[in-house]
């Protein structure tokens, strides 16, 4: 498929003479994504096997048993380490060993991200230039999630509400048409809205706050739908309106989501990395060695997800309260029961809030 492959460029009507393809990868080829999997895979083995070679161990960020310091989506690619030094060694490895395969890093898109800690020593390419340091004020997105140095989802739901809003309001002709029903308003605007917004927050844990902030963006939306008013002038409720569209807030939805994501992690088992991220071999949520930070402690993600649990295994019915002694091990034997997690996990878009 990829030998002798002749093509020409067509640019209006002007047409070019035939040429031979000898580099680079067809887009839309069924074999690209392959191609880009098996590279990768091997140039990441090498970088171990090298960075090895050079420190005499394996880097790693949460388990030495389960080394983890790389993530790639295609050529997308994050290194981790917890100190500059191993992070500069990767990096260099990196380098080293893509160079015969005729690979270089993109330099003005490579950037370090010291994440809730102390500045970061200087990280160096290969002829010793220093990596661009993400500042205090500074972010950077990766597959669609905005990051910066607090770890804060805040500006990652910022950016999604600021996009959702603006695509919106591109089909405000849509919304206000009076001889469209508005049950296949509220479709489209699912269909659409709701993967754009909560996009990769299954795994995020949201604040109250953060949380008020997706439900209010959702209602103002829905009386857009509808054509009413804010309640200051209207006097509707927002009970009102998600009776009239047939909703429930859309934290219940995501709660809805992340209740299903947690059971997968908890069924990984110790052995994947998912679950080794999240809980280690005693099955207490794992945390990283680190300097405690000024303030109030960071929200978790799994004992908030356990919290969930509990609040909504007392709510359904009959309930079944979860005594705290036992919670984990019950939330576990829970979500094992793969036909009865997925009925528990439509509780948040069900009920209303537990008490």
């Amino acid at each position: 498929m990829y030998q002798h492959t002749p093509f020409r460029v067509r640019d209006s009507d002007n047409v070019s003479q035939q040429e031979i393809q000898s580099t680079g990868i067809r887009q839309g080829c069924p074999l690209s994504p392959y191609l880009f999997i098996l590279f990768m895979t091997v140039l990441m083995h090498d970088v171990e096997v090298s960075y090895r070679a050079e420190m005499g161990n394996a880097v790693h960020t949460h388990s030495a048993a389960d080394p983890l310091f790389d993530l790639e989506y295609a050529d997308d690619t994050v290194l981790m380490s917890r100190s500059s030094h191993s992070i500069t060694k990767l990096l260099q490895c990196l380098q080293k060993e893509a160079e015969p395969y005729g690979m270089a890093l993109n330099r003005a898109k490579t950037k370090l991200l010291v994440v809730s800690g102390p500045p970061a020593g200087v990280v160096t390419f290969t002829d010793n230039t220093p990596v661009h340091v993400v500042g205090d004020n500074e972010s950077l997105e990766y597959l669609g999630t905005v990051l910066n140095r607090k770890g804060s989802p805040q500006i990652t739901l910022t950016t999604r509400l600021a996009r959702a809003k603006q695509e919106f309001n591109k089909l405000a002709q849509f919304w206000s048409h009076a001889n469209i029903k508005t049950a296949l308003k509220v479709r489209v605007f699912k269909h659409f809205f709701y993967p754009m917004v909560l996009y990769g927050l299954t795994h995020v844990w949201l604040t109250d706050s953060l949380r008020n902030r997706l439900d209010a963006w959702h209602c103002r939306c829905l009386r857009r739908i509808v054509r009413v008013k804010v309640s200051m002038i209207s006097h509707v409720t927002n009970e009102v309106i998600y009776k009239k569209t047939d909703c429930q807030p859309i934290s219940k939805e995501l709660e809805s989501l992340q209740l299903k994501y947690f059971g997968h992690v908890v069924r990984a088992g110790i052995a994947d990395t998912i679950h080794n991220v999240t809980y280690n071999q005693s099955h207490n949520t794992r945390t990283l060695n680190a300097p405690k930070r000024a303030g109030r402690p960071c929200h978790k993600w799994a004992p908030g997800m356990e919290l969930t649990v509990s609040r909504w295994a007392t709510a359904q019915r009959p309930p079944f309260p979860i005594p705290v002694s036992q919670r984990q091990r019950v939330i576990f034997a829970k979500c094992e029961d793969r036909a009865g997690w997925r009925s528990f996990c439509a509780l948040p878009t069900r009920r209303r809030d537990p008490p």
